[in-house]
This record gives structure tokens, C-alpha cells and sequence, in this order.
């Protein structure tokens, strides 16, 4: 038997830039570190966004998003620690990051996840730093100022054999 948890969590409050709370469903407010502490050890999401000030759903995921568990483990073991420039916060305390997002189409896989910690994760998301991806993982990153370098994985070690793709297939030329 499975059981649902619904806890609703501000996306700033789980990039560690707010300290408002989460909603526990049935309970009520939650402290934000406990919501983020649930959040990490979530095995799916399911993303709803709201209207930032009505509170309004504009939007729900079609499905949930899900790591598999075994390319988790190569990742964190790929990465080692947050792989922004100069970063060595633990994987083990970082997120995972599509480098092309999910929802402009980037895959759940190998050569689009890699760590960030909250702080880098949010950077990258919300200003001018770029990052691109090679297969063999290194990471290529361009700063606001044009400056490019590269991170690499901390082990290079070949992909789990089963990579699943969570991402929905994309429409062929017409």
C-alpha cells in the first residue's frame, strides 16, 4: 500500500531564498525547513503552479516527476558536489537540475541532471548564468559577463544500463 503526502511548498521557500511555510494537507502550516527536509526525500512531484498573489492554479503537471532511484545513486556518485564553478557543497546536500529544464523539453536523464546546491540552483534559474552539458558530464558554464569555464564530474564512470526518460515524446516534423 502506497499513502499520498500533499504538502504545498513555495518554490523560494525550497531554493532556501524564503522562509515561508509549507501546507501539510489536513494538518496545516509547516516549519519551512521541515518542508524542505519532506521535500528532499520525496521519491515524486507533482508541480502546481499558482498565481503568486491570488493563489489561483494556473497550471498542473500532466504527471509526476520522478528520478529513479539507481540514477540518483550514479548521479551522486558521478558529481560528488555541486557542480558550479568553485562550489564543493555535497551532492548529498544538493538538488538535481535538468540542465534544459523539463518543461522546455530537457530529458530525466544522465546527460541532463546535475547537482546544484540551493543557492547555485537558484542563481542559474534566476539570472544571466548559463550551463551546458557534454555527455561525458562535464558541465559548461557562461557568466553574465560572457566568462565561459567547466566543471567536471568528480568520478567518470559510464550511466546506469536503464536511463528512463520521464519526459513526454516530442512531436516530429509536420
Amino acid at each position: 500500500m502506497t499513502a499520498n503526502v500533499n504538502i504545498t511548498v513555495p518554490v523560494l521557500t525550497l531554493m532556501g531564498t524564503s522562509e515561508e511555510p509549507g501546507e501539510l494537507e489536513g494538518y496545516g502550516p509547516i516549519a519551512p525547513e521541515v518542508a524542505r527536509r519532506l521535500a528532499g526525500t520525496a521519491t515524486s512531484f507533482l508541480r502546481i503552479l499558482t498565481h503568486p498573489h491570488t493563489g489561483i492554479v494556473l497550471d498542473v503537471s500532466a504527471e509526476p516527476f520522478r528520478v529513479p532511484a539507481s540514477l540518483k545513486k550514479y548521479l551522486r556518485l558521478r558529481d560528488g558536489t555541486c557542480r558550479f564553478p568553485g562550489c564543493n557543497r555535497s551532492a548529498g546536500h544538493s538538488d538535481l537540475d535538468h540542465t534544459r529544464d523539463k518543461q522546455f523539453g530537457g530529458p530525466t536523464t544522465a546527460t541532463n541532471l546535475h547537482h546544484l546546491c540551493p543557492a547555485h540552483h537558484n542563481l542559474k534559474h534566476y539570472s544571466a548564468w548559463n550551463a551546458s552539458a557534454d555527455p561525458d558530464g562535464t558541465l559548461n558554464w557562461t557568466s553574465p559577463a560572457g566568462k565561459h569555464c567547466a566543471t567536471d564530474p568528480a568520478t567518470r564512470i559510464g550511466p546506469p544500463r536503464e536511463q528512463s526518460d520521464t519526459s513526454p515524446p516530442q512531436p516530429g516534423p509536420a
